[in-house]
């Protein structure tokens, strides 16, 4: 094994500087970040990841006979670079992102939490402390494959939670490269502000000059405690959500700030600044790390392209706007002004998307200006130059007209570099992967604190249920002492686990799935067991994949008819997908990475309403073991570990109680 420090020095297993590692700062990396790789050797090997070659990433120095180069490259894998390690201690503290005070759970007290760096082919080491006084925690790194490494998906159907004053190390392989994000998946924690950003340095699908080194970081925040404001939503049959209360950009409010210890309004500090230089094509990097609300993020007097969507490079597309879903994240390219305006100064909007949000003081509607309770101004991008000041805020105006939290357009034009084709006929039966995001109409008597809450679930098609004998409508709710990893057997015995089996292929086959949210034909309203199917989105994440859209509108999905528009040959492909209020959409997976993984909405209020259901991908010859080989018989044994330790937490007397948990666990 090798390990490096984080000053760029690479070492092998006995402590030697390993002089002749191919090393180099990747464009746009922090200051003194740098790409190590100790299996390449610097006199046969180079980086070639340039303002025109943005596609490679390593090759060998000397050329084939044709004149090509052996090497690493936008459609190749890579497995051949270093070890990063990072420390992270989660603990409460007081902040003031724009002024008012928040008791907030923090990585390391910081708001978004520190950027993980690594370049492709890395091996992350990171180790997370538990300093809560009354509650467990786990990180989910959310987007990352994790093949082979179910282990350390960090959810609490893999593991349970971290016991307080200990730490547990999560150990998993970069292998996809590009933007994306990490935060709790303990019940409400993320919405506290357990949440941050990661970037994997790798090739890209188009060109340019320089890169933004900080991902703008998307979120709407909540004053009150959000296990607070999960309560109030959950008592009052409300399938909206939960309430935020204002916006922030990297942990900045804009004009939403209200002075005292944030910033004015009138000053540039309450505003996340980007740097960028006339002339030069610049990549940025935009994530939504959000408990509700969807964002339609634009930067006046700019174009952007998109050059990758959800850690997938796609074929760049040009757009004057993107919708970002929660969890979804974008890769672009901004193409400097040679003669930008005199102060230099451009607005960057983070507009809620219509029908996607739900704040305490109202519901954006573009439709309605007046009733927008927040200034969607967030961000400046100024331009570096001799006469423009950093004093003056920007007046530019803004040109985006379509607010809608779902583009079908937009998506449809993302189509990956790396093509996949979809095979006709899936592995599964359609018919018993199809679910509706239902709503229970009653509060229910059986989770949760009795009598108090109704919940978000995924259910199957009553008349399949009917035909097959199998259910599944009962919202989510998982045992923190029993992780399904543990109890790949018994697990399935829970009606609230929402357990669904697929056979794992290593090469061939698909599965496809569908979110359905309008009642299928033949299917009657009052036969979904007193639950209702509101018009609502949901931004759906699959964990442990990539997903393809085979279909997504907003009509209601017809199982006759809307297979034939579906798309086979290179869908657009992401991890984080919008099923359309009233609509649905169709997805497909290759089943080749063996565990136990969530696909459960984002919207955090729906998530720990039960919004979810674990999809179990393994050998039919060999369940169980299968999954258990994949991860290694040591890993079991440390998850069993952590499982021992978070029980004894649970009974220790000179502790204060745990706090009660009272939704889904996710």
């Amino acid at each position: 094994m090798h390990t490096a420090d984080l000053n760029g020095t690479a070492y092998d297993d006995y402590g030697n500087l390993e002089a002749n590692a191919v090393t180099f700062h990747p464009e746009g990396a922090s200051r003194g970040f740098q790409c190590r790789y100790p299996f390449l050797d610097a006199q046969t090997w180079e980086a070639c990841n340039t303002n025109n070659s943005r596609s490679c990433w390593l090759q060998y120095k000397q050329a084939e006979q044709d004149g090509s180069r052996y090497g690493y490259d936008i459609f190749t894998d890579c497995e051949c670079a270093d070890l990063i390690m990072y420390t992270f201690d989660v603990a409460n503290k007081v902040i003031y992102p724009d002024g008012v005070a928040k008791n907030a759970i923090l990585f390391n007290s910081q708001y978004p939490g520190p950027m993980v760096e690594a370049c492709w082919g890395d091996e992350l080491v990171i180790t997370v402390t538990n300093l809560l006084p009354t509650m467990g925690t786990q990180v989910h790194w959310h987007g990352v494959r994790q093949l082979h490494t179910n282990d350390m998906d960090g959810v609490p159907v893999t593991q349970c939670p971290v016991a307080r004053n200990d730490s547990f190390t999560y150990r998993f392989m970069a292998l996809q490269y590009g933007t994306t994000w990490y935060h709790s998946h303990y019940r409400l924690q993320y919405a506290e502000g357990l949440e941050g950003p990661i970037v994997i340095h790798g090739p890209a699908s188009g060109d340019y000059d320089l890169a933004t080194p900080e991902p703008l970081f998307m979120a709407d925040w909540v004053y009150r405690s959000a296990f607070e404001e999960f309560d109030a939503d959950e008592t009052s049959l409300n399938v909206h959500g939960g309430l935020s209360d204002t916006i922030l950009l990297n942990g900045k409010a804009g004009k939403n700030s209200h002075g005292g210890q944030g910033f004015s309004p009138d000053d540039m500090r309450a505003y996340k600044i980007v740097d960028a230089v006339p002339g030069k094509r610049q990549q940025l990097r935009i994530i939504n790390g959000s408990a509700g609300t969807a964002f339609v993020f634009s930067i006046d007097g700019h174009n952007l392209t998109i050059i990758a969507n959800d850690l997938v490079p796609v074929e760049p597309y040009t757009t004057g706007s993107i919708v970002v879903a929660i969890g979804q994240r974008y890769d672009v390219i901004i193409d400097g002004l040679d003669d930008p305006v005199p102060s230099g100064n451009y607005w960057i909007r983070t507009q809620p998307a219509d029908g996607c949000n739900h704040f305490r003081t109202g519901v954006f509607d573009s439709r309605v200006p007046e009733a927008a309770p927040f200034d969607t101004r967030t961000g400046v991008l100024h331009y570096d130059t001799p006469l423009t000041t950093y004093s003056t805020l920007p007046s530019t105006l803004s040109a985006t007209t379509n607010f809608a939290c779902f583009d079908a357009a937009a998506q449809l034009a993302l189509r990956p570099v790396v093509p996949w084709t979809v095979d006709n006929e899936p592995l599964n039966e359609v018919a018993r992967s199809t679910f509706y995001n239902a709503h229970q109409t009653a509060n229910d008597q059986t989770l949760g604190r009795a009598g108090n809450y109704s919940h978000w679930l995924l259910q199957v098609d009553p008349l399949v249920e009917q035909r097959t004998g199998s259910s599944m409508h009962s919202p989510f709710w998982i045992d923190f002492t029993n992780p399904t990893l543990l109890n790949l057997t018994g697990a399935g015995s829970d009606p609230h686990y929402n357990i669904i089996r697929y056979p794992y292929r290593a090469q061939d086959g698909f599965i496809y799935m569908i979110i359905d949210g309008a009642l299928l034909p033949g299917t009657s309203q009052r036969d979904l067991h007193g639950n209702i199917i509101p018009p609502t989105a949901h931004p759906m994440h699959w964990h442990g994949t990539d997903v393809v859209i085979l279909g997504q509108d907003t009509a209601a999905f017809d199982p006759a008819r809307s297979p034939q528009t579906w798309e086979h040959a290179n869908p657009p492909r992401r991890d984080t997908v919008t099923a359309p209020a009233g609509g649905y959409v169709a997805v497909a997976f290759r089943p080749n990475n063996p565990g136990v993984w969530l696909v459960h909405c984002h919207i955090a209020w729906h998530a720990s309403g039960g919004l979810a259901l674990q999809m179990v991908v393994e050998d039919e010859a060999d369940p169980g073991q299968h999954i258990y080989r994949a991860i290694g018989r040591a890993a079991v044994r440390t998850l069993s570990d952590g499982c021992a330790a978070y029980r004894r937490d649970l009974a220790r007397p000179d502790l204060p109680p745990m706090r009660e948990k009272d939704d889904s666990g996710i």
